[in-house]
This record gives C-alpha cells, sequence and structure tokens, in this order.
C-alpha cells in the first residue's frame, strides 16, 4: 500500500501537469497546487506505514482487509502496461501521431485497472478501469474528428486521469489510516464499579 501510495502520488501529478497544455494558466496551476497536496498527503501516509511496519511487519503485510495482493499478476500486468505505453508511444511517433499519445495512454492505464481489481481483490479498480478508459477513448474520438484542439483534449485527458489517481490515492489513504490505527489501538476505557 505505501508503494500504491507513492505511485498515486507520482500520477496525479504527472496527470494534473497535462492541464497545462490548454487550460489557462491560473486554472493549471490551481488543479496542480490541490493535486500536490494530496499527492503530499499520500507520501506522508506511506512513510507512516513503512515506519509502522517495522514493528508490526505481519499486520502491515496485509491490505486491510487479509487479503494478498498476487505479486506475480500485478509484476505481469505492470510490465505488460509498461510495454504497451512504450510501444504506442514509438508506434504513434513514428507515423506521425503524436496528437494520439496522450488519449492512448490514458486508455491503456484505464485498461490497466481491470486486471488489478483481480490483483487486489478490490472493486474500486474496476470502477477506475470504467472512468479511465472512458476518459481516454473519448480523447481519442475527439482527436480523431479534431473536433477540439489538441491541446484542450489533452488537459482535459489529464484532469480526468488525475481524478481517478486522486481517488485511488484518497482510497488508499483512508485503508492506510484504518491499518496505522490497528498499529496503535486504544486503551481500554475504564469503567466504574457500581
Amino acid at each position: 500500500m505505501a508503494s500504491g501510495l507513492i505511485l498515486m502520488a507520482a500520477f496525479t501529478m504527472w496527470w494534473a501537469s497535462d492541464t497545462f497544455y490548454g487550460w489557462d494558466r491560473a486554472a493549471a496551476v490551481v488543479t496542480v497546487g490541490v493535486c500536490g497536496v494530496a499527492a503530499l498527503v499520500f507520501v506522508v501516509h506511506a512513510v507512516r506505514l513503512l515506519r509502522a511496519e517495522r514493528g508490526h511487519p505481519a499486520l502491515l503485510s496485509e491490505d486491510g482487509r487479509g487479503k494478498r495482493p498476487n505479486g506475480a499478476l500485478f509484476g505481469a500486468v505492470f510490465g505488460a502496461e509498461g510495454l504497451l505505453i512504450g510501444l504506442s508511444v514509438a508506434l504513434l511517433s513514428s507515423n506521425g501521431l503524436d496528437r494520439f499519445i496522450v488519449p492512448t495512454i490514458a486508455v491503456i492505464v484505464g485498461l490497466h485497472f481491470f486486471p488489478m481489481a483481480r490483483v487486489f481483490h478490490r472493486s474500486i479498480d474496476t470502477w477506475l478501469a470504467v472512468w479511465t478508459t472512458l476518459v481516454g477513448a473519448t480523447g481519442l474520438i475527439l482527436v480523431g474528428l479534431a473536433a477540439v484542439p489538441v491541446n484542450a483534449v489533452w488537459s482535459w485527458i489529464g484532469a480526468g486521469v488525475a481524478v481517478a489517481t486522486l481517488s485511488y490515492g484518497g482510497y488508499m489513504t483512508r485503508l492506510a489510516r484504518r491499518l496505522l490505527r490497528s498499529t496503535h489501538p486504544e486503551p481500554p476505557t475504564r469503567t466504574a464499579d457500581a
């Protein structure tokens, strides 16, 4: 979970920065600022989890619901995602189709969440998959139709995928807080004897 929080912090900032392509500078700065605060919260919780793990490794090795993620499947999905993104960027760039890069990456990111639902035994991954894939697919259509300037499309895709990474980071932050509370349970309250 700690590594997931760090990844969501990084990806949130990366996608939010796409708003500078076509949004008014002030709107992009506010968006990146809000995402920056959230990213900082994610990193703080990741560090707290890593520190707490030293004293409670067995407790914190679970995801908060007693189910361990499938590490081999995670590695395969994450690797396939990276490979597909790299190949897509190379293929699109070499054919003069750079305008499709950002929406294509968003679609690939969205699709990778579908198997992640199985890896982590979480339904939120399915919701994120649907949302992010739709954001990317809408971007592909708009770029293909040339209905909206490419820079504006890229900005909206960045904001849309940042919503997904923010949601995921928020979800993991909530789980992290629950795990951290379980490592420091509240002392029992004393009851007065009659």
